[in-house]
C-alpha cells in the first residue's frame, strides 16, 4: 500500500486502487453492523462485505514484497535503509500523533504519555494504523530476505512461505479467539514475511505449471477450517462485543486464499491486457500515487459521515450506504489527497 517509486507495472496500480476502494467499503460495512440486528440478513450481509474486503492487506504486504525484494542494482542495505525508513517514517510519525491527539480530544480519552506509549507499542494508536507500524519491521528484514530470495531455490522459498503461514495459521486463530488479539510493533510483522515473499514468487512462476486440484483443494481446505471452527465463532458473539473470530483473521485459509486468488488474478490479467497509454495510464497512477493519503485520512472521512449523517440502522437504507457511502468517502478522501500531493514538504506525510 506505501506508494514505491513510479512502475510500469499497470496491474500492481490496478491492485492498489482496488484494495484502497475495499477497504474503505470494509470499515463502512463493519460500523453499519453495529446497528444491524445481530445474525438478521442485513447483519450477514455487511458482516461478509467486511470479510470480503479483508483481502486487501495481504495484497498490500505482496505488493510491497513483488516491488522491494527484487534488487537487480544490488541496492545496498543501509542505501535502503536510509531512503525507505525517511519514507515511510514521516507519514506513521505525523499520523500517529495525529491520531492521538483525535483519541485525547475528540473522543476523550484519557491520553497520558504512559498510555500513548502503550497504544504505539501495540500498534493501535487508531484502529488502522497498525499496519503502517508493520511496514518498517518488514523493511528492516527486506535485504536479508533479498539474500535469501537471490540465492535460493523456487521449492526452498515455497517450503519457508508454507511453513510461516502454517505456524500463523494455528496461532492466530487462538490469539483472536482467545486472548484478545495481542499484538506488538516488534513481533506482528513476522507472519506477514511470508505474504511478502508470496509477492514476490507469484510474479516469478509459471501459471501453466500450477494444476487446477490446486484449486480445489484450496476450497476444500477453506470448507472444513470453516466446518471446524463455525461452533467457536457462535460462541464468541455472545461474549464479547468486538468479534475477533476465526474468519476475520488475516492466516486462515478463507483469508489466505482470497488474498492471494486476488493478487494472481488480477496479475495475470494484467499480463494479458494492453499496456495503458496517454490518459488512462496517468489517471491509474496518480489514483494509486493517492493509496496512502486516503488510508491514513479514510478514518476521519467516515467519522464525519457518521456525525453529519447519524448512524441509521443497517436495515434501512442498506443499499445505499454500501454504494453511495464508500463512493462519496473515497472521492472526498482522494481529492484532498491529491491536494496535499501538490503542497511541497506537506506532501511527504502521505508520499
Amino acid at each position: 500500500m506505501v506508494r514505491e517509486k513510479s512502475t510500469s507495472i499497470q496491474y500492481i496500480n490496478v491492485l492498489r486502487i482496488i484494495a484502497i476502494y475495499c477497504v474503505v467499503t470494509g470499515h463502512i460495512a463493519i460500523w453499519s453492523s453495529y446497528t444491524a440486528s445481530p445474525l438478521g440478513v442485513n447483519w450477514w450481509i455487511l458482516k461478509w462485505i467486511h470479510l470480503v474486503s479483508l483481502f486487501v492487506i495481504p495484497v498490500f504486504v505482496m505488493t510491497s514484497g513483488t516491488l522491494l525484494l527484487n534488487n537487480p542494482r544490488d541496492e545496498s542495505a543501509m542505501s535502503f535503509y536510509r531512503r525507505r525508513m525517511y519514507r515511510i517514517g514521516v507519514p506513521v510519525i505525523f499520523w500517529s500523533a495525529l491520531y492521538l491527539v483525535i483519541r485525547a480530544v475528540v473522543d476523550k480519552e484519557d491520553m497520558t504519555v504512559l498510555r500513548a506509549a502503550e497504544l504505539v507499542f501495540r500498534a493501535d494508536p487508531y484502529y488502522h494504523l497498525w499496519y503502517v507500524w508493520m511496514i518498517p519491521a518488514l523493511y528492516l528484514v527486506t535485504p536479508p530476505l533479498r539474500v535469501f530470495v537471490k540465492h535460493s531455490t523456487s521449492a526452498q522459498r515455497i517450503l519457508l512461505i508454507a511453513i510461516i503461514f502454517l505456524l500463523a495459521g494455528i496461532y492466530s486463530p487462538i490469539n483472536n479467539l482467545y486472548l484478545g488479539n495481542k499484538r506488538t510493533i516488534f513481533t506482528m510483522f513476522i507472519p506477514y514475511i511470508a505474504y511478502y515473499m508470496i509477492g514476490y514468487e507469484i510474479v516469478r512462476a509459471n501459471p501453466k505449471k500450477i494444476p487446477f486440484r490446486y484449486l480445489l483443494i484450496a476450497v476444500a481446505v477453506c470448507a472444513a477450517y470453516i466446518t471446524l471452527l463455525a461452533y467457536p465463532f457462535i460462541d464468541r458473539l455472545g461474549h464479547s462485543k468486538t468479534i475477533f473470530n476465526f474468519l476475520y483473521d488475516g492466516f486462515s485459509p478463507p483469508q489466505l486464499a482470497m488474498g492471494i486468488g486476488i493478487f494472481w488474478a488480477v496479475y495475470l490479467i494484467g499480463q494479458r491486457a494492453k499496456p495503458l497509454k496517454g490518459i488512462p495510464k496517468t489517471t491509474v497512477e496518480w489514483m494509486a500515487s493517492t493509496t496512502l493519503g486516503i488510508y491514513m485520512m479514510h478514518p476521519l472521512m467516515l467519522a464525519f459521515m457518521r456525525y453529519k449523517f447519524s448512524d441509521e440502522s443497517a436495515d434501512e437504507g442498506l443499499l445505499f450506504t454500501m454504494t453511495v457511502g464508500p463512493l462519496a468517502a473515497f472521492i472526498a478522501c482522494y481529492l484532498a489527497s491529491s491536494l496535499i500531493l501538490n503542497i511541497p514538504y506537506v506532501k511527504r506525510i502521505i508520499s
